[in-house]
């Protein structure tokens, strides 16, 4: 099955964390890269984005005691609203609502979700609706939301030890297409990113 972007959320051995994979059947060279509190998704290639400008983002925002992670540049405005004081839930509302889907003939939905250390939020925003819920985060427990097929919040089992185990048990999930993916966990010293990427467009994994 096809789902296109996938975000997730969740918590392992006490530590909330965020995942984010990108599937895609149009724009497949592209690789995830940790750029100090982000993950950039970008193409290989730049000339791609005369082609289609929503395939370079920030996939991950870090802030101090949150982590962001979202299919396009409305993970750096969540984080911004976050910045300033906005509780998660009104901060993905707001921003999924001030973006609304891509303007692509696909009509994509932007998803997005976020982590506190016992709470978690995931939201959508597609052509016929917008949509955010709060989860309480138990000890070991996961949601997702993707942007075909799987629009709906549903569980999912995923867990990892690590951010960089975390980014390839995203990117090994049992759907068609997989080009990279990401990762953030809560540690001792705040949260770290981690990334994997297909063999294909890098040899690189990791900061």
């Amino acid at each position: 099955m096809y789902v296109g972007r996938i975000v997730i959320i969740g918590r392992s051995q006490g530590r909330p964390w965020v995942a984010y994979r990108v599937s895609s059947r149009s724009f497949p060279n592209r690789r995830a890269e940790v750029r100090g509190g982000a993950v950039l998704v970008s193409p290989i290639d730049p000339a791609d984005l005369r082609r289609n400008p929503y395939i370079a983002y920030n996939c991950i925002q870090l802030l101090e005691d949150a982590a962001i992670v979202a299919n396009g540049t409305h993970a750096d405005m969540i984080a911004e609203r976050m910045a300033q004081g906005f509780p998660p839930l009104e901060a993905i509302g707001l921003s999924l609502l001030a973006f609304g889907y891509e303007r692509d003939e696909l009509k994509t939905p932007r998803i997005a979700g976020v982590v506190l250390r016992d709470r978690g939020y995931l939201g959508i925003a597609r052509d016929s609706e917008l949509r955010v819920k709060e989860y309480p985060l138990h000890r070991d427990c996961a949601f997702h939301v993707a942007t075909y097929e799987a629009v709906d919040f549903q569980p999912i089992e995923l867990a990892a030890a690590d951010a960089g185990s975390l980014a390839k048990a995203a990117f090994l999930l049992p759907y068609e297409r997989p080009v990279c993916a990401a990762a953030a966990m809560e540690g001792d010293l705040g949260f770290h990113s981690d990334v994997y990427n297909s063999s294909v467009n890098s040899n690189h994994n990791g900061e």
